[in-house]
């Protein structure tokens, strides 16, 4: 049965239509041959003399044929015959083969070609000068290179689930419509023979079991494993599998979508190669298929059966192995080497990790395009446009690769080049971060991130220590704290920091960035500041003058979301005049003085607006997206609290403008995150009675324009808000009773809300947030008789927000 293929199948029909020679190309067990023989069956009927089928590796040979010699057999005999030997073919054999087909109008199937594929090519060519009505199929993984020839490059099966599921994957080189129809189709047939079967051996159809039936499209991937699984398990006797369904053997109304997801997700770890699908089919009349898919997640070569037609096709790790006999002793070495990349890569990576031990790194990259054409590697992004390509390896071809790599011994050094090119990577990034290029930035550690990660997550060794892959890790503090990897970071920083020296700079910083990562992974807050305090011990011996400072932005704006508003207007200042202007590793020292104008807005509003201009007054405020939006915020904070609501509402979404830039930067941004994009793109007018543009002085005239839109509910500066001269004494703030620390803020509910996620980067939802309150109204004011609220205001859903216990600034021997 042919699943998935429709729109190959009738594109093969055509190209056969067309041309006289069409070549159908793939990687190991992609189904060329199943293909082959549908597209021959259907278009023999068209050829007056028939179709002829020649396969190679069909048994152990039993003597030596040439390719012209095979073909003879097969016209002869009237029925596929097997060429077992690879005999050289010579000019009289070519020559009697062409003479005898002259006349013939008939299709010539060469199946499996690679191991003669240079006789082939002789063969064929004799046969397109010579037999002008003969048409040739050949299927192989490797094109013969002809002139005339059309290639059909087959991929996998795609997966996804249809039926209200879950929405269907784009189905790779197939017509949507017609693929789901006909995978709808096969899924249901299935679906309702089970069902009558059932009825026929307990004599009724409940509604339960009919609702269990209820048909469920799979892709075409999870079609073909659910087809073969079925058969299987019919074979082995049973329905289920053996160590069944906790509860019985009676399937539940849900069993049958939770058998078509589970299905999918197993196939999508098989990457839809559809030998992989159905070997996986067959164990699942021993395993069930939670088991099979945990046991597919770490290796595949394993799968097999041991009655299969073909020798190749017994195994998965024999099928792959047939396309690496062929290989050269280059591509070998490149395969091997290329074992050690987990995502796909480019062509400098690929010279860097594979040269060495006799390969030159310029001998790379035709390496490379001879696997391409071999159907090893899959190309990513086509060569010869502006982008260099991109290529991937399947997890088969992978593990096969790494196999060979052990043996040779070569698995230390090449996993050894794999880490420092990827720091070299990290590096870079982080450069470019630093120099305002967040896009291109987040767009290298995207490419990359699967091989970054593997690079990562590897155990350290003597040739590659702990403190290599640490300050790896240190590079890429951006992508784990601004762009939303803030608990993988976490994880990766616990999991090193004990492994190296503690009184190196780097461990410093990567204590620092562990504390801050735990603040806005939502950890404990003693976890944080014990981190904290570590760092600001190595950081202080170090001569680390950044990190001290960083230290203690992270302090006040923990003290700031525990609403100890003069302990953190004391860390940040501390901060900003601590951290240099150029300080790499970390947000620039702009960053603390746009949060300390934070904690300033409510109750010193003066400073708060010189806070604002030293944060504007910086370098990076010029360049830095991030930081941009970050003061942006903080402007629009201040000017909220000062009841410039127009000002606040227009600033409010340059900032948010900036932040979903730099979050878009990192990934593709979610279909929740629609309201914000349109709310990033919304303007305001402005207001007459604004006020000179002196006034403006904090705004950078460089801050991102954004694009004119439907405005949402414009905010109107009317009598009851405060104006701009209004001093905070006449909100009588309260005493902190609890902190002993001075004048409470008294912060409003959305001043508290805001301050909140201040400990962490602000994000699109803060800013979006800060948005929604400017326009609300105008701050509340807390009378004086009020008491000052210490702690964080509850959320709607009655949980609170706040991340933990008040924590401590560092232990006893930390700053102050």
């Amino acid at each position: 049965m042919l699943v998935g293929r429709a729109e190959e199948l009738g594109a093969l029909r055509g190209m056969l239509a067309r041309g006289r020679l069409v070549t159908v190309v793939g990687g190991a067990g992609i189904g060329k041959s199943l293909l082959a023989e549908h597209a021959a069956a259907a278009v023999g009927s068209a050829m007056p003399d028939g179709v002829v089928r020649v396969r190679w590796w069909d048994g152990i040979p039993a003597r030596r044929r040439s390719v012209a010699e095979a073909v003879v057999d097969a016209v002869d005999g009237g029925r596929e015959r097997t060429a077992d030997g690879m005999g050289e073919s010579g000019s009289d054999g070519v020559v009697a083969l062409t003479d005898r087909l002259r006349s013939r109008r008939m299709l010539v199937v060469l199946d499996d070609f690679d191991p003669v594929r240079g006789e082939c090519v002789r063969v064929v060519r004799a046969l397109l000068d010579g037999a002008p009505d003969v048409r040739i199929l050949a299927a192989g993984r490797h094109p013969l290179g002809l002139g005339e020839e059309a290639v059909l490059r087959l991929g996998p099966l795609a997966g996804g689930m249809r039926g209200g599921v879950t929405d269907a994957a784009e189905y790779v080189g197939v017509d949507a419509a017609e693929n789901a129809d006909a995978a709808a189709q096969v899924d249901a047939d299935a679906a309702c023979a089970e069902h009558a079967q059932h009825t026929e051996r307990t004599g009724r159809a409940d509604d339960a079991d009919s609702a269990d039936f209820t048909p469920v499209t799979a892709g075409p991937a999870a079609t073909l494993f659910l087809t073969r699984m079925r058969d299987a398990r019919r074979r082995a006797g049973h329905d289920t599998p053996p160590r069944g369904r906790p509860g019985g053997s009676r399937r539940t109304p849900g069993d049958h979508v939770d058998e078509v997801r589970l299905a999918d997700d197993i196939c999508r770890r098989l990457e839809g190669t559809p030998l992989a699908i159905e070997l996986a089919a067959a164990q699942a009349a021993q395993y069930s298929l939670p088991q099979l898919a945990l046991m597919l997640e770490t290796a595949q070569g394993w799968l097999g059966v041991a009655d299969a037609r073909l020798r190749r096709h017994r195994s998965l790790r024999a099928a792959v192995g047939a396309g690496y006999a062929l290989c050269g002793s280059a591509e070998r070495t490149v395969w091997a080497r290329l074992s050690v990349f987990a995502g796909n890569f480019d062509e400098d990576a690929a010279a860097y990790v594979c040269s060495g031990g006799g390969l030159d790194a310029q001998d790379v990259p035709a390496s490379l395009a001879r696997l391409v054409l071999a159907s090893v590697l899959e190309p990513v992004r086509d060569p010869g446009g502006v982008l260099s390509p991109r290529y991937r390896m399947s997890a088969a071809v992978r593990g096969f690769g790494a196999e060979r790599l052990q043996s040779a011994g070569e698995t230390a050094a090449a996993v050894s080049r794999h880490l420092y090119w990827y720091g070299h990577v990290a590096s870079t990034a982080h450069h470019l971060w630093s120099s305002g290029l967040h896009e291109e930035a987040a767009a290298l550690v995207r490419d990359d991130e699967a091989d970054l990660r593997a690079a990562l997550a590897r155990e350290p060794s003597v040739t590659d220590p702990a403190s290599t892959t640490l300050a790896v890790a240190v590079d890429l503090w951006f992508w784990w704290a601004v762009c939303g990897h803030a608990e993988e970071g976490r994880a990766l920083l616990r999991r090193l920091l004990p492994l190296v020296r503690s009184d190196t700079r780097v461990c410093g910083q990567a204590m620092w960035l562990a504390g801050w990562l735990a603040v806005c992974a939502g950890s404990p807050a003693p976890e944080a500041a014990e981190l904290l305090g570590q760092a600001w011990r190595v950081a202080m011996f170090a001569g680390d003058d950044a990190t001290v400072g960083r230290v203690s932005h992270v302090l006040g704006a923990m003290a700031l979301a525990d609403g100890r508003t003069e302990r953190a207007i004391a860390h940040l200042r501390a901060a900003a005049d601590t951290i240099p202007v150029h300080a790499e590793h970390g947000p620039p020292a702009a960053v603390s003085w746009a949060l300390l104008a934070v904690a300033q807005a409510e109750i010193r509003p003066g400073d708060a607006r010189r806070s604002i201009r030293r944060a504007s007054a910086g370098p990076q405020a010029r360049h830095d997206v991030w930081t941009r939006s970050m003061t942006q915020y903080a402007q629009a904070f201040v000017d909220h609290f000062r009841g410039r609501r127009s000002r606040a509402w227009r600033r409010a979404h340059k900032a948010l403008a900036g932040a979903v830039g730099v979050g878009g930067a990192a990934s593709e941004p979610a279909e929740g995150n629609t309201a914000l994009h349109r709310a990033a793109k919304g303007t305001a007018p402005q207001r007459s009675g604004e006020g000179p543009a002196s006034e403006r002085a904090g705004e950078n005239p460089a801050c991102m324009q954004l694009e004119e839109g439907p405005a949402p509910k414009q905010p109107e500066e009317g009598p009851g808000s405060k104006q701009p001269g209004e001093s905070p004494a006449s909100r009588q703030p309260g005493e902190n009773p609890a902190s002993g620390e001075g004048p409470a803020s008294g912060k409003s509910p959305a001043a508290e809300r805001s301050v909140v996620a201040m400990t962490g980067p602000p994000g699109a939802a803060l800013i979006h947030q800060l948005i929604a309150d400017i326009e609300s109204g105008p701050p509340p004011t807390r009378s004086a008789t009020q008491p000052a609220t210490v702690g964080l205001e509850d959320e709607p859903d009655g949980t609170s927000s706040r991340c933990g216990s008040h924590p401590p600034d560092v232990p006893a021997s930390g700053p102050l």
